[in-house]
């Protein structure tokens, strides 16, 4: 998390009952209760100061993705 470095949860599901009918899925950091969308883009209000960082990654063909590596040519 952009906030203090905790690592945020990928909460895929819709409107869970932890998080409330408005959540479309995204991340949540349960330390401070930052959000993020599916982007990774941070939600306003929240503790977070700034979106996630994207990880380097590549496309190796068409049906590949190599994601957390930092390969020549990494985007």
């Amino acid at each position: 998390c952009t906030h203090l470095g905790c690592s945020p949860q990928f909460r895929p599901e819709v409107a869970p009952a932890d998080l409330g009918e408005d959540w479309l899925g995204g991340f949540y950091c349960a330390c401070h209760g930052s959000r993020y969308d599916l982007a990774g883009r941070v939600y306003p209000n929240m503790p977070a100061p700034s979106n996630l960082q994207v990880p380097p990654y590549r496309y190796d063909d068409e049906n590949t993705l190599t994601v957390g590596l930092d390969p020549e040519g990494a985007a």
